[in-house]
């Protein structure tokens, strides 16, 4: 397989496991406490707080913390990856935390632009502000001709944090 068909798949297997998980942790929640906090949390800034909180934060010290610790997610070690500094050495807290913030960027800019400042659902999408989804969407396309250029080896957050990804 090759290296970038390899990352891709890699990144959307730990984005399936974390939603899995998290989503759980959240429907849990939802059942046991009888509603919260998605009955109880009415504005944007609440509830981005909440997703920030029980969704971004486990993910990226989960990202973090696996990259820097045993060089590689679960999606990466399933696929034989692993990330190193450039040159082969393991990950900085610094270089692991650049990679997670740039990578997951375009994640974190779709929760604002759909929870800021009143949910979409709220008549958010009314507002003139639709056309701002095209930017997370327009950044992934960008990642993915940078992973795509590079032969996998370094995509945009690699290339940021100085690390590259290499195949076991």
């Amino acid at each position: 397989m090759r290296l970038s068909v390899a990352r891709l798949f890699a990144y959307w297997l730990d984005v399936v496991m974390a939603a899995a998980v998290l989503i759980g942790f959240q429907a849990l929640l939802y059942a046991v406490t009888g509603g919260f906090p998605f009955d109880h949390l009415k504005y944007g800034y609440q509830i981005m707080l909440w997703v920030w909180a029980t969704i971004s934060l486990p993910v990226w010290i989960c990202f973090t913390g696996c990259e820097m610790r045993w060089r590689q997610t679960a999606g990466k070690r399933l696929l034989g990856l692993r990330v190193t500094a450039v040159g082969g050495s393991g990950l900085r807290f610094r270089q692991a935390l650049t990679r997670t913030f740039v990578k997951l960027l375009p994640w974190e800019a779709t929760h604002v632009i759909l929870l800021y400042p009143e949910p979409w659902w709220q008549g958010a999408a009314d507002t003139g502000r639709e056309w701002l989804i095209i930017i997370p969407n327009a950044m992934m396309i960008i990642y993915i001709a940078v992973l795509l250029a590079g032969r996998g080896k370094r995509a945009l957050h690699d290339y940021i944090a100085g690390t590259e990804v290499v195949a076991r």
